[in-house]
This record gives C-alpha cells, structure tokens and sequence, in this order.
C-alpha cells in the first residue's frame, strides 16, 4: 500500500509523466538499490 502512494507520489512530482514515467523512476530506483547492495557487499567481503 505504502509502495503505490509513493509511486503516485513520485508520478505527479514530476508533473504526471504516465506509465511510461513511473516505469523509469521504478527501473532507475531498483537498478540504484541493487547497485548499492552490490557494493555494500563488496567492501564487507574485504574486511
């Protein structure tokens, strides 16, 4: 629930982009949370 009012949230912040716009700013989101994972990973591995 609290996931779709922040999409909608994120959609009308920038100006109501559509499916298409919501579709980027959740691909760019989850690429951006994997990649921080990723490295947050890496640099526990070398401790």
């Amino acid at each position: 629930m609290e996931a779709s009012a922040t999409v909608y949230a994120a959609g009308e912040a920038f100006g109501g982009l559509g499916k298409a716009g919501l579709i980027t700013i959740i691909v760019v989101s989850i690429i951006a949370i994997v990649t921080f994972v990723w490295i947050f990973r890496e640099t526990g591995k070398r401790e």
